[in-house]
């Protein structure tokens, strides 16, 4: 990115730092949300102002058909185009040109197989000229109370309106997970106890359940519906890659968690799916999956946006809207640790995050999806019991500067460790305690051959030296929390200002010289180019966000 109306500035730094900031006013900028193209795929359940209760007496995600109705002719007017899932699977693929998907595509899908679907909602998908798929269990189809039978499956397959796919036969059942007769209701996602055995099944063994169970599936229900049945959508989200936290780890997470028993079954899942012809699969709103589903996703991790039953069609297009500009969820549980990430540093294709509980690091795609995971023991050295504290990165090259806060009310100080880049995985080279006027470093950035840092009251610092060059704020008022997020670009610093809600541009001495709006529960940027990452603990997710930043005009 380069902004040739603030040219001037690089003259302006050659001068040196510490000159005195000049009235030079701010100039403003634009903040565009990167979109790729992707399909909003939703998902319902029961369409119904009576829904039926499973056997357990959770209730089941429902919706009523006037709700229904009027969501669909909100997304219709506000410019959302309905696709079968067909133009859907085949973009997602590569097999469509992105150029020819639609808008704002939409698709539309159902979970296991409830009558109140086909009576309640056909009727408004062919209002609206919408199509839907439905994911029905095998093992529920005419033999449960208000589930579908063969004679509906054979009416929906010759509406026009309904595609009919795999919830899995066994579905939604109960699986034996322990040798005490412990159940667990996510089948696909559990390895079974063998209890005439005295042991749980393997990995292979587990690969060949569920191919089994995906084969009966096919085979009982092709010949009904009349058409190939190569799409799944996993009960209640899972495939394995939620698995239990241990003994005493902290439950604070807005993820669901626990509902595996053994690691490493999401490859397994995978494979069976293969094996059993099937081209593709879906989630649900599940960690590190919120967001539309597009060619960066695993065609058999697609994710899918649900709804709660008793929220409005205002908070619908609200949640969808949120997801518009592009995004992914960071992930909250690792290894059985809640993370919470929040700093991030760009470099080229690589984006690094890190947790800000534990001392762990993210290696990420230029779309936000995970690479790799590295637990680094080094950057506890010093610590003692106190938590990692990670409050910023910043990266140059192929040298990677991770700062971590004081904690343990002073006992600990701020500590900044260098790693060197090695194929993707950080190496440690130097460690070291930082002065104690830099404990609340929520920033830092290379310029000009100075690693530079910022605190949470808007105080920059030599972070070389400890010694302040400027202030954000003009006053002796230390105001906590106000800052986030440090980078550099066009020889200049960039933050975050929290109280006001806007990225600025600034000089080590404090002189602001661009702005642009933001809003939004900021924690980290980074840039590269015209691109701005920004790291957002919006409400129960913290996402990754990329921004094109550009000039406006100001009168």
């Amino acid at each position: 990115m380069r902004f040739r109306a603030l040219a001037f500035v690089s003259v302006f730094l050659a001068l040196g730092v510490a000159a005195a900031p000049r009235a030079v006013p701010p100039r403003a900028l634009s903040l565009m949300p990167v979109r790729e193209p992707s399909v909003r795929v939703l998902m319902f359940h029961q369409i119904s102002t009576h829904p039926i209760e499973p056997k357990t007496g959770i209730g089941t995600p429902w919706m009523a058909p006037q709700r229904f109705r009027d969501l669909l002719e909100a997304l219709s007017k506000q410019g959302y185009h309905f696709i079968p899932m067909q133009t859907a699977i085949a973009f997602l693929s590569g097999r469509l040109p992105a150029a020819r998907l639609p808008r704002r595509s939409v698709t539309i899908t159902f979970d296991d197989g409830y009558r109140s679907a086909w009576i309640d909602a056909t009727p408004i998908l062919r209002q609206f000229h919408a199509s839907a798929t439905m994911f029905f269990e095998g093992h529920a189809t005419g033999t449960m109370h208000g589930r579908l039978n063969d004679a509906d499956l054979r009416a929906m397959a010759r509406s026009g309106i309904w595609s009919l796919q795999s919830h899995g036969f066994a579905g939604h059942s109960d699986l034996i997970v322990g040798p005490h007769n412990e159940q667990s209701p996510y089948w696909y996602a559990n390895l079974q106890w063998l209890a005439k055995d005295r042991r749980f099944e393997s990995i292979a063994e587990f690969g060949r359940r569920i191919r089994n169970d995906l084969l009966r599936f096919r085979h009982t229900f092709e010949p009904v519906t009349g058409a190939r049945i190569d799409l799944f959508a996993y009960p209640s989200g899972e495939y394995g890659q939620n698995a239990a936290l241990p003994p005493g780890a902290n439950p604070q997470t807005n993820v669901q968690a626990g509902h595996s028993n053994a690691q490493g079954l999401t490859p397994a899942i995978f494979g069976a799916l293969r094996r059993a012809g099937f081209i593709a699969a879906f989630a649900v709103y599940d960690p590190g999956h919120v967001h539309f589903a597009s060619r960066s996703d695993d065609l058999y991790a697609l994710p899918r946006i649900g709804f709660a039953a008793t929220a409005s069609v205002a908070s619908d297009l609200q949640a969808i809207h949120a997801l518009e500009s592009k995004g992914i969820e960071f992930p909250e549980i690792d290894n059985g640790a809640y993370t919470a990430v929040a700093p991030i540093a760009v470099a080229g294709t690589d984006i690094y995050a890190a947790s800000t509980t534990q001392p762990v690091l993210y290696l990420l795609n230029r779309y936000g999806r995970r690479i790799a995971t590295y637990f680094e023991p080094a950057l506890m050295r010093g610590r003692a019991d106190v938590p990692s504290a990670i409050g910023a990165l910043a990266i140059v090259g192929r040298r990677l500067w991770v700062m971590q806060q004081a904690g343990g009310n002073g006992r600990v100080p701020p500590y900044l460790s260098e790693f060197s880049i090695a194929h993707g995985a950080p190496v440690l080279v130097t460690r070291h305690a930082l002065p104690t006027a830099m404990s609340w470093l929520v920033g830092i950035a290379r310029l000009g051959g100075t690693l530079y840092g910022i605190d949470d009251g808007g105080t920059i610092f030599d972070v070389a030296t400890g010694h302040p060059t400027g202030s954000l704020v003009r006053s002796n008022k230390y105001q906590s929390g106000r800052f986030a997020g440090l980078a550099s670009s066009d020889g200049m610093l960039v933050t975050y200002d929290r109280r006001m809600q806007r990225l600025i541009y600034v000089t080590p001495a404090g002189a602001e010289r661009a702005f642009a709006p933001l809003h939004g529960n900021v924690r980290s940027l980074a840039l590269e180019g015209n691109r701005l990452f920004v790291s957002r603990w919006d409400t129960a997710r913290h996402m990754l966000r990329i921004y094109t930043i550009g000039t406006t005009n100001v009168k």
